[in-house]
C-alpha cells in the first residue's frame, strides 16, 4: 500500500467515526463540539506541522567544510570564465 492510499484509508476511517458521532443525537453541548471536530483537527494538524518545520529548521546543521569547498569552486569557476571573456561585477 502506498502512502497516498494509507492517508485516504485513515481519512475515511476518521470520516466514518465523525459521521457516526453526528448521527447519534447527543446533548446540545456535545453536539456543538462534535460538529467542529474536523476544523479542530485541521488546526491541530497545522500547529503540529508548523512546530515540526520550525524544529527541523532550527536543528539544521551547518557544513562549514562543504561551504568552504563550494566557495573555492565558485572562485575557480569565475577565474576560468574570466579567461574565456566573461565579466563579473
Amino acid at each position: 500500500m502506498n502512502k497516498l492510499s494509507q492517508w485516504i484509508f485513515g481519512l475515511n476511517i476518521l470520516c466514518v467515526l465523525w459521521f457516526s458521532l453526528l448521527i447519534h443525537q447527543y446533548d446540545n453541548e456535545y453536539f456543538f463540539i462534535i460538529q467542529f471536530i474536523p476544523i479542530i483537527l485541521l488546526i491541530v494538524f497545522g500547529v503540529v506541522s508548523l512546530g515540526i518545520i520550525l524544529y527541523r529548521v532550527s536543528a539544521f546543521n551547518d557544513c562549514k567544510s562543504a561551504a568552504l569547498e563550494l566557495q573555492m569552486e565558485i572562485k575557480e569557476a569565475k577565474i576560468a570564465l574570466t579567461e574565456k571573456g566573461f565579466k563579473f561585477d
